[in-house]
């Protein structure tokens, strides 16, 4: 007779555990589907960029640079009044529910773009879409961060935002490859119809934030914490009624880091948005022709979303705060080196390199943002931050338009954008360095 002898329990390998297996599907997940939603989202933006010559050329709709700037701006208005909204709505009815609500306004208004028979329709569908895209991003980035896996926030943050330098470039190689076809009307309805897929899926598919997410890392409150009112705690005695989130943000020492923030957003969002806004047409300005101009915006782009990967890991490892000025460093040399012009090549490269650093700038920040906040106002501090710094964005259109008016030049446009991108890490570099 024989006897089986088992091996003790130290010496097997453990078992699988599948609820690790489902966790990381779900994050997978909710990653991705966010991801998808900014990138629809950043193509109806950024498409009114590579569409303008085409409306400008358009003697129907009777544009003219500084009219063009105007309706750029509308979008932008429309975001800021949206975050500003929406984020604190987002921590108190989920995530899920805004994320959903605000893909279907900017995907129905961005419709109404591509109908719209005169610019003053154009414009208030414009703002009305803007409403819903300012709606979508902090809500995807506060839900995102929830799924992160521990120490890789600014990675998930950046894979997220980096959906808008996806939607850049698929909206530059729609209109090379097919604008002429399509006219700038059939590229809004190309980026409706790519939102309506996009949000089908994000209404089947997205969960809603996990249970107990108000306790997920960012400044702890705790009871010794609350009592001596430290920065970023509750500074509530037992029994005290909490503030709301919006005063929150700027309550128990926050106040200046909240401003400086929505100050460096402000800047850095003029730079990126004005160039996503205006690069075509200057470059067309500088005489190159559409096909070549075209191809500034993707490389712009394209440099956002490669460039930001890197620079992300980077940001994991020594985190955010000098990650997110150098960025913005980077993008104020690269922006001057566009005025000299000179050869293609070089002139590609530099365009690439302000894409970099630009881009890193914002999806680092937000990140930032995110991880000096308790999560409970997490949404409305990124509401507020990027809604408030939503203002550089409408200002950019305006001003290429105002400048080009002017007969200043492209350079003069150019040279605006690099300070503002300047001016973003001169805020930063003000932040208290304990709130990295």
């Amino acid at each position: 007779m024989t006897t089986d002898v088992q091996a003790p329990a130290s010496a097997r390998p453990p078992a699988p555990d599948p609820t690790d297996r489902r966790t990381r599907a779900l994050t997978l997940a909710v990653v991705a589907l966010c991801t998808a939603a900014i990138t629809v989202e950043g193509f109806d933006l950024i498409v009114y960029g590579v569409a303008m010559p085409s409306m400008l050329a358009d003697s129907n709709l009777g544009l003219d640079k500084s009219l063009a700037g105007t309706l750029g701006s509308l979008v932008y208005l429309g975001m800021l009044i949206g975050a500003i909204v929406c984020g604190p709505l987002a921590d108190r009815f989920g995530r899920r529910r805004l994320v959903l609500a605000s893909g279907v306004i900017f995907t129905l208004f961005t419709v109404g773009c591509a109908v719209a028979a005169t610019p003053w329709q154009f414009g208030l569908f414009r703002l009305l879409a803007g409403i819903g895209m300012g709606g979508v991003m902090p809500s995807c980035v506060a839900l995102a961060k929830e799924y992160a896996p521990r120490g890789r926030s600014a990675l998930v943050a950046t894979v997220v935002l980096a959906g808008v330098p996806v939607g850049g470039v698929l909206a530059a190689l729609t209109a090379a490859a097919w604008g002429e076809t399509l006219g700038w009307r059939g590229l809004f309805g190309a980026g409706a119809a790519l939102s309506t897929l996009v949000f089908a899926g994000v209404y089947a598919l997205l969960p809603d934030s996990r249970p107990g997410a108000a306790d997920a890392p960012g400044p702890e409150v705790t009871s010794s914490t609350a009592a001596v009112g430290i920065p970023g705690s509750s500074g509530l005695t037992a029994g005290a009624k909490a503030p709301s989130p919006a005063r929150s943000v700027l309550s128990d020492g926050r106040a200046r880091t909240t401003v400086l923030f929505v100050v460096a957003n402000f800047a850095v969002l003029l730079s990126w948005y004005g160039l996503n806004t205006w690069l075509t047409q200057l470059m067309r300005e500088m005489d190159y022709p559409l096909g070549s101009a075209l191809q500034f915006t993707l490389v712009l782009n394209l440099g956002a979303v490669i460039g930001s990967f890197g620079i992300a890991a980077v940001a994991d490892r020594v985190g955010p705060r000098f990650v997110t000025i150098g960025s913005a460093a980077l993008s104020a040399v690269a922006v001057v080196g566009l005025t000299w012009g000179g050869n293609t090549v070089v002139v590609l490269c530099l365009t690439a390199l302000a894409g970099v650093g630009a881009h890193s700038a914002l999806t680092v920040l937000n990140d930032w943002v995110a991880s000096s906040y308790p999560a409970s106002i997490r949404a409305t501090a990124l509401g507020y931050v990027s809604g408030f710094g939503r203002g550089g964005a409408i200002v950019a259109p305006l001003l290429g338009g105002w400048i080009l008016t002017a007969s200043l030049g492209p350079t003069t446009v150019f040279y605006v954008f690099a300070a503002a991108a300047a001016l973003s890490a001169a805020a930063l570099l003000a932040i208290p360095g304990r709130r990295s």
